[in-house]
């Protein structure tokens, strides 16, 4: 079993039934009609969209009328695990986005969408069929990584319109903007709750809703990987990375340090990005995303 493949409707007139079940896939639909058969349900679909189907899907039938234009890309799990950033969604993304719609209108407002996921996929497509490519594994692996960056950039613009309904509303995903942006000098969940206009305690909900994690995981996430960039990469002391992380002392930071990365600050600088850190960062690098199945609620078409 391969570990990636890459077909076009028109020009392969591929049958996708033998990879149902085992390959995540991805379809940018650029013309014409294709249809998709999952719970009983048929999602028709026209140009200029994206169809993602999780290999758990129960994906019975997948066929493209006679002038679909069709991109298809089909990516093992492994390649999945292996190189699919690393986002605050992303453990349950995959899972809700089964119980979801799963097409995904293009649009053109912040960045021409279709333009670039058929970018990215024409330049899979490409060094997939170099027969010299010595590399290929890892040229391959890092466009996927792109593409996928790409998709959820496209995932992040329809959820932050999405009305909160226990899924990744548009509270979460300002919230991790926020976060980004803020945690060097801000790691209260309250802060970032008042600055959203709810609550500490629904804040921490939603998050744990969408993603397994509480709202303080990801700001200990997100300041671990500053704290981390900074002392590997300046000169910085101690203390004066504290003050301007805004720590009240010195000890205080050490703590913090040690808490989410495992680590002293000493040990994280010493170690020159080579450690392996038992915390924060490494929690966040493994998740299990087939326990969440039986945690979703049932689609709006599995109720009617």
């Amino acid at each position: 079993m391969k570990d990636i493949l890459f077909y076009n409707s028109k020009r392969d007139k591929v049958d996708l039934e033998p990879f149902l079940g085992k390959y995540n896939i991805f379809i940018l639909c650029k013309d014409g009609y294709m249809t998709v058969k999952a719970h009983q349900i048929y999602s028709p679909t026209l140009g200029k969209s994206l169809f993602v189907l999780p290999r758990t899907m129960p994906v019975t039938e997948i066929w493209f009328h006679s002038e679909a234009d069709a991109d298809i890309l089909l990516v093992s799990d492994f390649l999945m695990n292996e190189y699919r950033p690393i986002v605050p969604w992303e453990p349950k993304c995959y899972k809700y986005l089964s119980y979801m719609s799963h097409d995904l209108i293009l649009k053109d407002a912040l960045f021409d969408e279709k333009r670039i996921l058929e970018k990215d996929l024409d330049q899979i497509k490409d060094h997939l069929g170099d027969p010299y490519n010595y590399l290929d594994e890892e040229i391959t692996s890092s466009l996927l990584r792109v593409f996928l960056c790409d998709f959820w950039r496209v995932f992040f613009r329809m959820i932050y319109n999405r009305d909160d309904r226990g899924l990744p509303s548009k509270y979460l995903a300002q919230f991790l903007l926020d976060v980004q942006k803020e945690c060097k000098t801000q790691r209260d969940v309250s802060w970032y709750a008042e600055k959203l206009g709810i609550t500490s305690k629904y804040l921490t909900e939603i998050s744990k809703n969408a993603t397994g994690y509480p709202a303080s995981v990801w700001i200990d996430y997100y300041a671990a990987r500053v704290i981390r960039k900074e002392l590997l990469t300046q000169s910085v002391s101690f203390t004066d990375l504290a003050k301007e992380m805004n720590f009240t002392s010195l000890p205080v930071f050490t703590r913090y340090v040690k808490r989410v990365l495992g680590c002293s600050p000493s040990e994280v600088r010493d170690s020159k990005g080579k450690f392996e850190y038992s915390n924060v960062l490494g929690l966040m690098e493994w998740s299990d995303d087939d326990k969440y199945l039986e945690e979703l609620p049932p689609s709006k078409d599995e109720t009617e």
